[in-house]
């Protein structure tokens, strides 16, 4: 048989039976790593490659960074749908690995985006992904919660309370912990611009951020008790339900925290998924236990919310 007929009869076959498998040939795309984000795929593999988890595949995303960190490390993010749907009914934005030591959290971001790339159309949503919000402190041979430059920051967002509270809680909660240092001044990390951007650039009707090794699910934003909460409610509970029950938590507000600025001052329902631990070789576990919930999550609609 020639090839001409091969491919003829074959080739459809194939491309059938790998769509059957990922849920449709874009799958399969490639994308040209850009030359800003080469280096750090290059340090991901390394770490990948510490903690068994396989190869990060940089080429499968389609990779966007605007600024470094204070080190020089590019902060990437991705995105799932069209940008024109933006604000729109159903925006998710999902964060991980903002402390570079909450180790399962970058893993549980990895399978996510891969559920997403191969599993999912995005007709009617958008989803964005920033896997490493905290690059320098996780590529480092041993991670740490602090940034590059020793700064907290899930502390470091400019609320209202920031200049009044963040420092005196330092010192007197924290006895002037090293890793919970809010920073100099409000908003002075790269970091936690680069989060407020995206929230600037995309509107999120939610965020989702993850992190280890609380246990729980905690939500900040519209009061549940209030009419705008009402959704907000339904989502928290439907994601506890879908993950086995897990527990949810009113976790306390802090001066600088993510949960302060982007859920109680902007109004934006933000939940935060803490795995049960940090120990990579547990990520398999935690993804089997929290996919459906977040999956669920980013397929829930919500009324857009101004901020």
């Amino acid at each position: 048989m020639s090839k001409r007929l091969l491919t003829h009869f074959f080739l459809p076959f194939f491309l059938a039976l790998v769509s059957s498998a990922h849920g449709s040939t874009a799958a399969l795309a490639v994308y040209p790593v850009p030359s800003a984000v080469a280096g750090f795929c290059q340090e991901l593999e390394k770490k990948f490659a510490d903690y068994n988890w396989g190869k990060p595949r940089c080429e499968h995303f389609q990779w966007l960074t605007v600024r470094k960190s204070a080190k020089g490390t590019p902060l990437v993010w991705t995105t799932f749908g069209e940008e024109k749907s933006a604000g729109a009914a159903n925006t998710t934005l999902v964060l991980c690995g903002v402390h570079g030591d909450e180790i399962t959290p970058v893993k549980f971001c990895w399978d996510l985006m891969n559920e997403l790339r191969a599993n999912h159309e995005f007709k009617d949503k958008m989803v964005v992904v920033a896997p490493v919000v905290t690059p320098d402190s996780f590529i480092i041979p041993k991670p740490t919660r602090t940034n590059g430059a020793g700064v907290d920051v899930n502390r470091n967002f400019p609320t209202l309370d920031w200049k009044g509270e963040a420092h005196k809680k330092w010192v007197k909660d924290y006895r002037k912990d090293k890793r919970k240092f809010p920073g100099p001044t409000p908003a002075s990390e790269q970091e936690t611009i680069f989060q407020m951007n995206l929230i600037k650039r995309y509107k999120p009707n939610k965020v989702i951020s993850v992190h280890a090794p609380l246990t729980l699910l905690d939500y900040d934003g519209p009061s549940l008790k209030a009419e705008a909460g009402k959704s907000a409610k339904e989502l928290l509970e439907q994601m506890s339900q879908k993950s086995s029950g897990y527990k949810v938590s009113n976790y306390p507000i802090f001066p600088g925290s993510l949960g302060n600025w982007a859920g109680k001052e902007n109004h934006i329902p933000t939940y935060t998924l803490e795995l049960p631990n940090s120990d990579p070789k547990e990520t398999q576990r935690f993804w089997d236990l929290f996919k459906d919930s977040v999956i669920f999550a980013i397929t829930h609609k919500m009324k857009p919310t101004v901020h």
